[in-house]
């Protein structure tokens, strides 16, 4: 009996998801735009919820389909976004906006962006990349570092924030920033409170490393499997050298272009 049950109900999930993904195809829902609710799917379709997510699951597997907290179910978008990775934190650029030079690129393309934001704690022998962030930090071991833990989002103004963009992982020496708005998870200018404490960014290293998306990336950026991403690791010193921020970013492969300026200083060939 049970085996029936289970075969009716994969019948019922797999056409659900049958019909959504020709109805996408056929444009009669556009790239951004709401699906049907997982209620009102059921209703239609003489269905459970519970199988009518698993039908929205299916299409999220497939790169189809975003799930958004408390809003729905979204038509995925292709947003095609441009990362100006050495302005992006130049601070003489922070000085001229909010919040950081994310949300300022965002904001560049034309899109809109929202992030979710936990502060959590973890010490210096905790590993990103291969490295220890005592490593990257100069800490010694044991050391508490705080981390700001994002999920960004991005969208075109009339979707909304809805397209998982990146993680990104943020890690402060604890001693430095613990008496100050880093350890709380609002959205702040970062840098702008490191140059009150004397530990203002002054130049970055980033290391880039071209991987699969892990199966728990995957879930947090809600894509098919086997898709390729870029992992960044961006350390921040201060002008005597000082690393004081390490930045943990994991990006989808498509859809973003990354672009740096290289200069060389001068030398005197004398």
């Amino acid at each position: 009996m049970s085996r029936a049950r289970d075969a009716a109900l994969g019948d019922i999930k797999s056409r659900i998801a049958a019909r959504l993904r020709q109805e996408i195809a056929a444009g009669t829902y556009g790239p951004g735009d709401a699906l049907p609710s997982t209620n009102e799917l059921a209703a239609d379709e003489d269905a459970a919820p519970m199988t009518v997510r698993a039908a929205y699951a299916m299409l999220i597997g497939e790169g189809l389909v975003i799930s958004v907290p408390r809003k729905g179910f979204f038509v995925r978008e292709q947003l095609a976004m441009t990362w100006h990775m050495n302005a992006w934190q130049d601070p003489r650029r922070l000085e001229k906006v909010p919040l950081d030079g994310w949300t300022a690129d965002v904001e560049a393309a034309g899109f809109v962006g929202r992030q979710t934001i936990e502060v959590r704690m973890v010490t210096a022998d905790h590993r990103i990349g291969g490295h220890t962030l005592g490593e990257l930090l100069e800490l010694p071991a044991g050391d508490p570092v705080a981390v700001r833990g994002r999920v960004r989002f991005i969208g075109r103004p009339e979707h909304g924030g809805t397209e998982p963009e990146s993680i990104a992982d943020s890690y402060y020496p604890y001693a430095l920033i613990r008496d100050t708005a880093i350890t709380r998870p609002e959205s702040v200018n970062t840098a702008a409170i490191l140059t009150e404490l004397g530990a203002g960014l002054h130049h970055y290293d980033d290391e880039l490393i071209p991987r699969l998306a892990t199966q728990a990336e995957a879930q947090q950026l809600q894509l098919p499997p086997s898709t390729a991403v870029l992992e960044i690791i961006r350390s921040g010193y201060t002008s005597e050298g000082r690393p004081v921020l390490i930045q943990h970013m994991i990006r989808p492969g498509q859809g973003s272009r990354f672009v740096y300026h290289v200069s060389y200083p001068e030398t005197d060939e004398r």
